[in-house]
Parts: structure tokens; C-alpha cells; sequence
């Protein structure tokens, strides 16, 4: 299937528009009102915590001026039973105090447990909310992949990326143990053995790794990629920085071997090889059938972390500038700027037009008040 703007040129991005975009909309209809509320409550905590402590320093201010004067008016009239009712009216006045704390702070805390667990609930909402749309539903981030395996798991975390905008998910994957077999049956490395029962001679001789079990790969800056045997006698590190022709390859067993430091090893290495399974990895982390669950563990703008700190508006914003570059491009090739139009084309031919009016946006924004304003205008609508 093929999403073209109405003038038959690809999209540059190859996607339904019109489903992320309503998509887009019903999440942040519903993620937005959940944060002010979520704010709103965090306000009330703190302006409740703020009375609480105004009211109780002035508890304590008036106790120690009313145990002050007591002691003022027993002086003056020093007489037993006069004394005997400053003990009794200092008693009764801590008392009265410690009594109206208890009851004060008993109030202050079952508000914010009520509050915080409202909260915490409506945060985990947000999450959920989110974490379907994130996956698939943020154009131009640029993704950090990291994948653990052993004999019983795989898993991994993928970090997003975007203009200050980060998210991470945690993910758990099918195949386990992750073998080198399952990218190429037939791969082998050049290393430098010692044999011989007497007098040990060196040879070299090509290591078979297909059975070798993947414990971790790395596709960030560079692409890293451990493995080792059954066993766990032997391992290999294989970064790529960027040209295949400049890879490392690090061979440890009874010793540390770099093998491409190594001229007559490094003749030997079978580059085309190695590129392919680089390749053939990096498919796999693309294919989300591979992935048995993916769980949204964290949102972040400018390292700080989004949901807590209710910046998930300023997140939805960096979102919406990315899609206003889209629509703009959708008006620049289409007819009107009344819908945002574009059209899929089926694999046998068929064509259909997909659209959404820039009214049923704006209505649909406009009801989410100042906030729904301001993403229409970083839509270009």
C-alpha cells in the first residue's frame, strides 16, 4: 500500500495520515484534561500543606504567649491556688492545642493520600493512553535500540527521540534463546589456535558462530553486537561504527584477541558476510512481529520526566509541530485548505481518498480551550 498527496507524489512519510491524525486528537482529548486535573490537585496539596503549617505556627505562637502570660499573671499573684490553676490552664491550653494538630494534620494527610492516589492513577492513565500512539505514531524520532538475551529471555528497551522529546519502552521478544543461525546459518570468524600434544604449533582456523547465543546488541551511534558459546567460554564483540571496513572484532577466550588488529586475520574476514547479518539484525528490530510486548516505561522533555512533573502538554506540542510540517506539505500539493486530503493506493490499483475537514479539527481543539488553540496553531491550521 502506497499514501500519496492528491497531486500522485509520495507522501515523504509513508503512513495514513488521516488515522494518526484522528488518532492524535482522541489521545490528547483525553490525555490533557487528565493533566490539569492531575495539577490542579497537586496545586490543592500544596496550598492545603501551606495552611496546615501557617496554621500551626500560629498554634504554637499563641501557646507559648498564652503559657507567657499565665506565668506573668502567677507571678503577680503568687499565691498557691493561683499557681495550682496556671498548671491546670497550661495543661488544658497543650492539650486543646496538641488536639486541634492531631485533627488538623489527620485532615491534611487524608487529603493527600485521596489526592496522590488520584493522581497516581491518573498518571498511569496518561501512560496507557499514550503508550499505543507513541509506538507508532511520532514521525522523524530517531530510536536507540539495546536487546539482552540469554538461554531462557531476550529482551530489550527502544529509546525515542525527538527535538527534546524522549520515551522509552520495554520490550520482550520471541525467539530464545536469539542465535546467530536465525540471521545466517553459515558465518564463521579467523582465529589463531594453539594445537598439538607435545609441541603446540599456532594455526589458524575458521570459528564456526552460528550456534553462538546473541547476549546483547546495541544500534545507537554505532552497532554493537556480543554473543558467545554454549558454553559461555568464549566470546565475541563485534562493533560496527559506521563503514563495515572499519569494524572491530574482539575474540576472548584463554586470551583477548582483536582480530581485525591482525593483518593476516583480518585479510580473512568475510566483510560482505558480516555487513548482511548487520543488516539482517536491523530488520529484525523494524518488524514488531518479533516482539512479543512492548510496555511505555518512560516519557521525558529536556530530561526531566514528562508525566510526574505534568509537562505532557509541552510533549504533545513537540508532537504537533511535526504534523503541522506534514499538513503543510498536504496543502502544497493538494487543492484546498478546507481538508487535508490524501489517498492510498492499493496493490491492485485501487485508490481511495482519505481526508479529515480543518473544521473537525478545529472544533475538536477549540473544546480543549487555550491549550487545543495553541496546538491548532503549531498545526498550521
Amino acid at each position: 500500500m502506497t499514501f500519496v498527496f492528491q497531486d500522485t507524489i509520495p507522501l515523504t512519510i509513508q503512513c495514513n495520515f488521516i488515522d494518526d491524525i484522528n488518532n492524535f486528537l482522541s489521545v490528547i482529548e483525553k490525555i490533557l484534561p487528565l493533566e490539569n486535573k492531575s495539577f490542579e490537585l497537586n496545586n490543592l496539596i500544596k496550598q492545603e500543606e501551606e495552611k496546615y503549617y501557617k496554621k500551626t505556627t500560629v498554634m504554637e505562637a499563641f501557646h507559648s504567649d498564652f503559657a507567657q502570660t499565665v506565668e506573668t499573671l502567677s507571678n503577680k499573684y503568687n499565691i498557691d491556688p493561683v499557681e495550682q490553676c496556671k498548671d491546670v490552664l497550661n495543661e488544658s491550653a497543650t492539650n486543646c492545642i496538641y488536639g486541634q494538630r492531631t485533627r488538623l494534620k489527620a485532615e491534611l494527610d487524608h487529603l493527600v493520600k485521596y489526592s496522590k492516589k488520584e493522581i497516581a492513577l491518573m498518571a498511569e492513565n496518561i501512560r496507557i493512553k499514550l503508550e499505543p500512539f507513541l509506538w507508532s505514531g511520532v514521525y522523524g524520532a530517531s530510536k536507540t535500540h539495546i536487546i539482552l538475551g540469554s538461554t531462557d529471555k531476550v529482551t530489550g528497551t527502544i529509546k525515542f527521540n525527538l527535538d527534546g522529546l524522549s520515551y522509552t519502552y520495554e520490550t520482550v521478544y520471541t525467539d530464545v534463546p536469539l542465535k546467530i543461525k536465525k540471521f545466517i546459518d553459515d558465518i564463521s570468524l579467523p582465529i589463531r589456535l594453539k594445537k598439538g600434544l607435545i609441541h603446540k604449533e599456532e594455526r589458524i582456523t575458521q570459528l564456526d558462530i552460528s550456534e553462538y547465543i546473541i547476549t546483547r546488541i546495541y544500534d545507537g551511534e554505532d552497532f554493537q553486537l556480543d554473543m558467545k558459546n554454549k558454553k559461555g567460554t568464549k566470546k565475541i564483540n563485534i562493533t560496527v561504527p559506521g563503514d563495515i571496513r572499519d569494524v572491530s572484532i574482539v575474540y576472548i577466550a584463554e586470551e583477548v584477541c582483536n582480530i581485525m588488529a591482525d593483518d593476516h586475520l583480518s585479510s580473512l574476514i568475510n566483510l560482505d558476510k558480516l555487513e548482511k547479518l548487520k543488516n539482517l539484525i536491523y530488520e529484525f528490530f523494524k518488524n514488531d512481529r518479533n516482539i512479543i510486548s512492548k510496555t511505555l516505561v518512560n516519557v521525558e522533555i529536556d530530561e526531566k520526566e514528562a508525566i510526574p512533573n505534568h509537562e505532557i502538554f509541552d510533549c504533545v506540542k513537540i508532537i504537533a509541530s511535526s504534523y503541522g510540517e506534514m499538513i503543510n506539505e498536504i496543502f502544497d500539493h493538494g487543492f484546498t485548505r478546507e481538508e487535508i486530503i490524501i489517498k492510498e493506493i492499493i496493490e491492485d490499483g485501487t485508490r481511495n481518498e482519505l481526508f479529515i475537514s480543518v473544521n473537525e479539527i478545529s472544533s475538536r481543539l477549540s473544546a480543549l480551550g487555550g491549550d487545543g488553540l495553541e496546538i491548532k496553531d503549531l498545526l498550521n491550521l
